[in-house]
């Protein structure tokens, strides 16, 4: 892991923690530009990722980043944010009582304890999309740009290219390995869920939302795939980010407007 940091310790802070084949400096440039407030923003390039090494594991992963937060003193987070990958290391700073975690918002992500066929599924189908990618000497994939669009494609191609066959396997494990627990109200409360309803990862994460988290906010976007809004429409999905943050009448009529969908 090698961790970016941008603005200023005394503005609230805010840990940006990026999905596969995007690095955590690429996500902050992406949502940095449409945030309305200051914040210290904290974007950690994972394994496999910009500048980090070799992606070992989700433990390691956010060993790492537990490190770097204690060392600074940064224990009281105004959002943690998680897309996919970045789950994975999000959920267990989560649960660790050494930080005050006021929002967690997630995207994307797959919840189970031990789903084999998806890790199966996704290690192969990334494997063989990379092998494709180095014979076609693609610049950026065209399959990447119909799904994404033009600049998200251009950077997940870049790091298909850094990415190693090992670091997939141990990305797909860490994705479908969750240590699903029991959550109190309070827990539930802060958090918000994001998906597309075309997205893989839905089918598993609803039954596991509905039986541990069910006070949590859930967002279900219709005709988007994985992590597709927030590529598609960056600006409003800062918006509702930064309104999920707050209390106030911004974050009242985000409420209203994207209510619960029911089992």
């Amino acid at each position: 892991m090698y961790i970016h940091e941008y603005g200023s310790e005394e503005k609230p802070t805010i840990i940006l923690l990026a999905p596969m084949l995007i690095s955590g400096e690429e996500l902050y440039k992406l949502a940095s530009p449409h945030f309305a407030g200051q914040y210290h923003i904290i974007a950690p390039d994972q394994g496999g990722h910009g500048r980090a090494g070799a992606y070992i594991g989700a433990d390691e992963e956010y060993g790492e980043l537990k490190r770097f937060l204690l060392e600074r003193g940064f224990r009281q987070i105004s959002l943690l944010y998680g897309a996919s990958l970045g789950g994975a290391v999000a959920y267990r700073l989560f649960l660790d009582s050494d930080f005050e975690v006021a929002r967690l918002w997630f995207d994307s992500v797959m919840l189970s304890s031990n789903a084999p066929f998806l890790e199966w599924f996704t290690r192969n189908l990334f494997r063989k999309y990379k092998k494709r990618l180095a014979r076609k000497n693609y610049k950026v994939s065209d399959i990447l740009i119909k799904m994404y669009g033009y600049d998200f494609a251009r950077m997940m191609t870049k790091n298909f290219e850094r990415i190693t066959p090992n670091d997939i396997d141990a990305i797909c494990y860490a994705c479908s390995h969750y240590d699903l627990r029991e959550l109190t109200d309070a827990e539930q409360k802060k958090m918000h869920f994001d998906f597309g309803d075309r997205d893989f990862d839905l089918k598993y994460s609803r039954k596991t939302i509905s039986a541990y988290m069910p006070e949590a906010e859930l967002t279900i976007r219709k005709g988007y795939i994985h992590c597709g809004y927030m590529a598609a429409h960056p600006q409003a999905y800062v918006e509702q980010i930064e309104a999920f943050i707050g209390n106030n009448e911004e974050r009242r009529i985000y409420n209203s407007s994207y209510s619960r969908i029911p089992d």
